[in-house]
């Protein structure tokens, strides 16, 4: 019998089933065949087969061997000499969360860097998510997110596995100088 089941309208059919019918002799056994299936266990006594399914199930798991694919397809194709571990074990501290800060972001998770620090001290404003890919409207909404902490966050719903942090914090550019006013924000 090939069972082959649908359901339609809420009833199952088995209508395209094909039932086989084979022929020959049935053997006649003389003992009971080994059983498969099990096999020794660490205390050396018979048990069934157990396979840790944990890695095919768990969807984070799952995004985490489809980026680690991916990274090995790029690296063989366009940096065979890229040394993997490296990249993956690197953390990046990015200044600004911006157009540019966005994007770079981006572009390290997509290869392969898995702890990345944003550091900014504005808001995400309405004009931000139409530029800005790790921005939604809602991070505008009641004054705006803080930009490094939604960059962050966005990072971490893109890819699970990633250490994403964000830190509103004011750099001062370099050469300029700094009002009293605004050192207490540094």
């Amino acid at each position: 019998l090939c069972l082959r089941a649908s359901v339609k309208d809420g009833q199952v059919l088995a209508g395209h089933s094909l039932v086989i019918t084979l022929g020959g002799e049935v053997p006649q056994l003389d003992s009971i065949p080994g059983v498969v299936g099990w096999e020794k266990n660490d205390k050396g006594q018979m048990g069934p087969k157990l396979a840790n399914m944990r890695s095919s199930m768990d969807p984070v798991k799952l995004a985490e061997g489809s980026v680690d694919l991916n990274l090995k397809l790029m690296k063989w194709r366009l940096v065979p000499e890229l040394n993997l571990e490296k990249v993956m074990k690197s953390k990046c501290l990015l200044l600004g969360s911006g157009t540019l800060g966005c994007g770079v972001a981006r572009g390290l998770l997509g290869w392969g860097v898995r702890h990345i620090t944003l550091v900014d001290n504005g808001k995400v404003s309405f004009s931000n998510p139409v530029r800005q890919s790790l921005f939604m409207f809602e991070d505008c909404l009641n004054g705006g997110k803080p930009k490094a902490v939604a960059a962050a966050e966005r990072l971490k719903q893109i890819f699970p596995g990633v250490t994403a942090e964000g830190h509103e914090l004011s750099i001062p550019m370099p050469g300029h100088p700094l009002s009293p006013a605004t050192e207490g924000g540094v």
